[in-house]
C-alpha cells in the first residue's frame, strides 16, 4: 500500500529504552491551521503492534476497523504514554503536565472520598477553552450521571469497575468540581447523548473528550478481561463512535478526530519528548481523522500527550500550558493534510 511519508524519522523497534528515553525528540513543527471541532476518543494500555500490527494482518484480526482508520487517513508511528499508570497520561494531555502523580488514585474530591486521593494544581485545556469563549464536553461511558464523583462505578469494591474516575482527568481540578456549570458538562456518555451532542453544527462543543467505560476501551475489568475479546469490542465501539461523528451534521471540514491510547501499561517503559526517563509510559497507536483526506498520511515523529495538548492549543489558537510549551506541536501533518506538499 502506497503512503506518504511526511517526516524523516524511521519507526524503529530496536531501539532500547535508554535510547529512546534520552535522545528522541519531535521534529520541527509545520504551519498551522485553525480548527472548530476536535473530538479526542482516549483507549487504554494496548501497544501500536497489538492493535496496528503495521500493516500485519495477523495483528489486524482484533481490530479491523481501527486498522482500516490506520491505512486510510493519518497514523502517528511514533507515540509514546508520558509515563505509569494512566491517570498521569490524562493529566498530561489536558493540564501539559502531571504534577509528580504516578499512580491511579481517586480524586480528593471524590464522593466519598478516599486516601489515599490526587489533585493536579494548576492551568487546565477548560480553563484555555473558556477563557477564548470556546466550548468544551468531558463524556465518560457507565458514568451514571451529570457531574458524578464516585471513584467508581459501579460502586463495590469486590466487583468491576467500568467507569473508572481515574480516567476522568477533569475531576482532579478544584476550578473544575467546584464549579456547578463546569461540572454540568461532565456527562455520560450514551447512544442518546452522543447522537445530541453531534446534531447541530451551531452548538456542537469546540472540544469534545471521549472516553469509552473499562470494557470497551480495550483496558478490561473483572467480567471482561480476555485481551483478544478487549481489542474486538473496543475496535466496535471505536466504530460506533467514529461513524456517530462522522456522519452528524457537525462533522465539516473544519473537524477532526483523534484517537489515541493513554500509554502502553507496564510491558514497555521507552518514551520521549519530556518523558520522566527511564519511565516512560510505552508505544503506542495514533490516529488523527479529517475530510481533507484525499490519500493516507504516516509520520514517525517521537511523541507523547504534551506534543498533543499543543498540537489541539494550536489548533484552536490557544497558548501553551505546562510542558506543552517547550514541545512542538507533532499532529500538524495529520490535522492539516493539505499542507503537505506531495500529491
Amino acid at each position: 500500500m502506497h503512503r506518504r511519508i511526511v517526516t524523516c524519522v524511521a519507526l524503529a523497534f530496536a531501539f532500547s529504552a535508554a535510547a529512546l528515553g534520552a535522545s528522541l525528540r519531535p521534529a520541527a513543527a509545520a504551519p498551522v491551521a485553525q480548527l472548530k471541532h476536535i473530538y479526542y476518543i482516549m483507549m487504554e494500555n494496548q501497544g501500536f503492534d497489538d492493535v496496528i500490527g503495521h500493516e500485519n494482518a495477523a495483528y489486524a484480526l482484533d481490530a479491523p476497523f481501527i486498522t482500516q482508520l490506520a491505512f486510510t487517513y493519518g497514523l502517528e508511528t511514533m507515540s509514546f504514554g508520558t509515563t505509569h499508570p494512566s491517570l498521569p497520561n490524562y493529566l498530561s494531555l489536558i493540564a501539559g503536565n502531571y504534577f509528580g502523580i504516578q499512580d491511579d488514585n481517586a480524586s480528593c474530591y471524590a464522593v466519598p472520598k478516599q486516601s489515599p486521593c490526587d489533585t493536579a494544581k494548576g492551568t487546565n485545556l477548560v480553563d484555555l477553552l473558556e477563557a477564548r469563549g470556546m466550548t468544551w464536553l468531558d463524556m465518560q461511558q457507565s458514568m451514571p450521571s451529570v457531574g458524578y464523583l464516585g471513584p467508581q462505578f459501579p460502586t463495590s469494591t469486590n466487583g468491576p469497575t467500568h467507569y473508572a474516575q481515574k480516567h476522568n482527568p477533569f475531576l482532579y481540578f478544584s476550578d473544575i468540581v467546584n464549579n456547578k456549570s463546569r461540572m454540568q458538562k461532565v456527562v455520560p456518555l450514551t447512544t442518546t447523548s452522543l447522537a445530541a451532542t453531534v446534531s447541530n453544527p451551531a452548538t456542537a462543543p469546540n472540544f469534545v473528550f471521549l472516553v469509552p467505560d473499562e470494557c470497551h476501551d480495550m483496558h478490561g475489568t473483572t467480567d471482561c478481561a480476555n485481551n483478544d475479546k478487549l481489542l474486538m469490542e473496543g475496535d466496535k465501539y471505536v466504530q460506533y463512535l467514529v461513524t456517530t461523528i462522522m456522519k452528524s451534521k457537525a462533522w465539516g471540514i473544519d473537524s477532526a478526530i483523534i484517537i489515541a491510547w493513554d500509554e502502553n501499561d507496564y510491558s514497555s517503559n521507552i518514551g520521549c519528548c519530556g518523558s520522566p526517563y527511564p519511565h516512560g509510559g510505552g508505544h503506542d497507536p495514533l490516529i488523527v481523522i479529517t475530510k481533507a483526506y484525499r490519500t493516507p498520511i504516516e509520520i514517525a515523529t517521537p511523541s507523547n500527550h504534551y506534543n498533543e495538548l499543543r498540537s489541539i492549543e494550536d489548533a484552536f489558537g490557544l497558548p501553551h500550558i505546562g510542558n506543552s510549551a517547550t514541545q512542538p506541536p507533532s499532529l500538524d501533518p495529520l490535522l492539516y493534510p493539505w499542507l503537505n506538499s506531495a500529491p
